[in-house]
């Protein structure tokens, strides 16, 4: 209770000290209240670095704005990421989530580049995020955008299967103090709270805000065995954000964030003197540098340069410690050639160092290492027609592992009608080989032998080749986006992804033999194959001013694996669909429920992508406004008691010792939201 005394207590003395502004403020954000018709004409960045109306992108591309996080109840970033279609999150313990878009959301997701506020916040040591590590105040966010699909072209080598971009308001739409404290049965006691004012000349705002959780374990109801997760955690963060506005037109904006977690665990843990189940607490900390500068030039021009700094410190016991600093520079111009094209390029400068101090079942190969990255891109988009663009771009990386990849896309985007725009794409798309990939060394299993009968005990590592080389993803998708009326739309893709030269463990197997001990060393190497077709379908129906109904559906099937079985094809869920059901009776009063479905995924032998039962959950949120400023809610979650969202056989949860069989129990959870 030390940890929850003091981090909760951040927040109290925050809301203490701050002084209470002359005048409310009415942070609510506006695309909550748009309608869908005004929700069709909202810009979107992520798709091709600049502004574009929703209702023209030529990307499946899905926005989660501040309206559907509110009133989602989600606690945590992860959770909010289900609200996009073709999303698959999965909670595999305590604050630990693995989320990819179409497929390969496995232990270590690494297709999937995560952006806030444009700053890439993939981590080199296996291209993918910690999710446990976003700690921002989840009022703070302005929109999510979803890009489903390639957008390397865009956004660089890791862009292969999507882009989730975050994009959290702006410090002169959150003026004025708002607090939200909580308790809940598994998400134990929260507090989130921000401060924003401006100076006095009014062309600069802040905001600061402070958040901090302490999580009980959880416990599996009695008819799944009522076992007990031992994964309870805790986390604290606090940040700034100003946004400066200049003389000229041009404006700028600056944010920080510091932030430590903890998470207990229990796993197994292989070593050559035997294997055993062992306790261990998970730490994170580090902190975010980020400043922005743009500015708007003659004829429609746009100049943009971004700067970010990230520092991170991760201990697992048992198994590695690193300590990270990442340095990111970004620069984009955008103008127009003629009447009928606009061009953007820019380039992008990563140097990231690192330390990995190996543990009992994890090693490096190269213990510390100084990485650059290096990425130029254009992109001409053409007006061949009043309702016809075709959108062209190349991006050319290079990473200090295999070297230089080149990623085309050719987009076609056609204006049926008013209502009705008709988009198709072919892309190409890789995926850099990241730091585990190359030289890394993990003790996978152990079997105990006989040694009377001069049988040794058996330890197999798995260990990833030095020389690896990108894998490789060959695209087409093609899209419908319909508004059939005001109070109707639909979205609807399909698509195709081939991966080659993808990374697999079935082969290359070598023993090293010993009387007490042998050791098999699994390589993981690349060759493996596979094709994914699917479909994806969102639909967003206002029944009425009190009613609103929202569909997500997405069906996948893995229809070629190639000549060798490949680890990927046991990630692919079938299906994933979530439904949503919104009720405003009154202004004061909302009804929510939301009902999720992700179906199984079979697993595959080599124990490295790993079998999860299907899942379902039912949630459902009340929410009361006694007056405008204060809300209080009451959010129940997973109220079926009967969902599955973990990993089977996974090393680094307690499942694996049949401790917990799920990581979804139900759960109630109060909430308290005030400005002033």
């Amino acid at each position: 209770m030390k940890f929850a005394t003091t981090e909760l207590g951040l927040v109290a003395c925050l809301l203490a000290l701050l002084p209470a502004p002359a005048l409310a403020i009415d942070t609510e954000n506006v695309l909550g209240r748009l309608s869908l018709e005004d929700l069709m004409q909202v810009e979107v960045t992520s798709v091709s670095k600049k502004p574009q109306r929703l209702a023209n992108v030529p990307a499946a591309v899905h926005v989660i704005s501040a309206e559907d996080i509110l009133l989602s109840g989600a606690n945590s970033l992860p959770e909010v990421l289900r609200l996009a279609p073709g999303l698959d999150a999965t909670r595999f313990s305590g604050s630990r989530w693995s989320i990819s878009a179409r497929g390969f959301a496995d232990l270590f997701a690494e297709k999937l580049l995560v952006l806030v506020d444009g700053r890439n916040a993939f981590s080199p040591t296996f291209s993918g995020v910690s999710w446990q590590d976003f700690q921002f105040a989840l009022e703070d966010i302005e929109r999510i955008e979803v890009v489903r699909g390639p957008a390397a072209a865009i956004w660089g080598a890791n862009g292969m299967n999507g882009v989730i971009n975050i994009i959290t308001k702006s410090a002169a739409a959150t003026q004025g103090v708002q607090a939200v404290v909580g308790r809940g049965t598994v998400e134990g006691a929260y507090g989130r709270a921000h401060w924003g004012g401006q100076v006095s000349d009014g062309d600069m705002f802040y905001r600061v805000y402070a958040s901090a959780q302490n999580a009980n374990e959880q416990v599996a109801p009695a008819s799944l065995g009522g076992g007990r997760g031992h994964d309870a955690y805790g986390d604290a963060a606090a940040g700034f954000r100003l946004d400066g506005y200049l003389s000229d037109g041009a404006r700028w904006d600056m944010s920080a964030d510091a932030y430590r977690n903890h998470a207990y665990d229990t796993a197994y843990m292989y070593q050559a003197s035997g294997a055993a189940i062992e306790q261990q607490t998970e730490r994170h900390q580090g902190s975010t540098l980020r400043g922005r500068y743009e500015k708007s030039l003659d004829d429609g021009a746009n100049l943009q340069v971004q700067a970010a700094y990230a520092h991170s410190d991760m201990s697992i016991p048992y198994a590695f410690n690193e300590r990270r600093d990442t340095v990111d520079l970004d620069l984009q111009h955008r103008f127009r050639l003629g009447t009928q094209q606009e061009f953007i390029w820019g380039a992008n400068y990563r140097f990231s160092s690192d330390t990995i101090t190996p543990g009992p079942v994890m090693s490096m190969d190269i213990p510390s290492r100084r990485m650059n990255y290096l990425g130029l891109f254009a992109q001409d988009e053409v007006s061949l027609a009043q309702s016809l663009r075709l959108t062209m771009g190349l991006r050319a990386d290079h990473n200090p592992i295999s070297g230089w990849d080149t990623q085309p896309t050719a987009r076609l985007s056609w204006n049926l009608q008013p209502t009705q725009t008709l988009w198709a794409a072919l892309s190409s798309a890789a995926r850099a080989p990241s730091r585990a990939d190359s030289g890394f060394n993990r003790n996978l299993t152990y079997i105990p032998g006989n040694l009377g009968a001069f049988v040794p005990n058996t330890l197999v590592v798995l260990k990833s080749d030095q020389n690896q080389s990108s894998e490789q993803l060959n695209a087409a998708e093609v899209g419908v986006r319909s508004q059939w009326a005001p109070s109707l739309s639909t979205d609807l893709v399909a698509f195709t992804h081939h991966y080659d030269n993808m990374l697999r463990t079935n082969g290359h197997i070598t023993a090293v033999p010993g009387f007490a001990l042998t050791v098999v060393n699994v390589e993981v190497r690349n060759g493996g194959k596979m094709t994914l077709d699917g479909v994806e379908l969102a639909t967003d129906w206002r029944i009425s001013s009190a009613w609103r109904a929202q569909l997500a559906q997405t069906w996948n099937h893995v229809v070629d694996v190639g000549a060798v079985t490949v680890d990927a094809s046991g990630t692919v869920p079938n299906s994933i669909t979530s439904v949503r059901l919104s009720w405003t009776p009154s202004n004061s009063i909302n009804v929510d429920a939301w009902l999720r479905h992700t179906a199984a995924r079979p697993g595959v032998p080599t124990h490295i992508q790993l079998e999860r039962q299907s899942f379902s959950g039912v949630d459902l949120r009340l929410a009361w406004r006694p007056q405008k400023a204060l809300e209080l809610s009451l959010t129940g979650q997973n109220l079926n008691a009967g969902a599955r969202d973990a990993f089977a056989g996974l090393s680094m949860v307690a499942s694996n010792a049949d401790i917990i069989p799920t990581c979804m129990p139900k759960s109630l959870v109060a909430r308290l939201r005030i400005d002033f």
